[in-house]
């Protein structure tokens, strides 16, 4: 879907490139060696840890955000 407006259609943008879609993760993916699921299980463990730090008022940032959450590409990340 436009995954950050939650309309349930995985590839439309609205007529705007900024929304991601599907095929953006997917792309990311395949950069990394990575597949859609495997992308999306990262993404929701770095967005789940932004997601917290915004909520406590934190001042992390992603990078550092990301560090701490746990993460599946380590193990299936093909070396850049």
């Amino acid at each position: 879907m436009c995954l950050n407006c939650g309309c349930n259609q995985p590839n439309e943008r609205h007529g705007n490139d900024a929304n991601i879609t599907a095929d953006d993760v997917r792309r990311a993916g395949e950069a990394n060696g990575q597949d859609l699921a495997t992308s999306a299980a990262n993404m929701r463990s770095a967005l789940g840890a932004l997601a917290a730090d915004a909520t406590t008022g934190g001042s992390a940032t992603a990078r550092d955000t990301a560090a701490r959450a746990p993460s599946v590409a380590s193990t299936t990340r093909a070396p850049r």
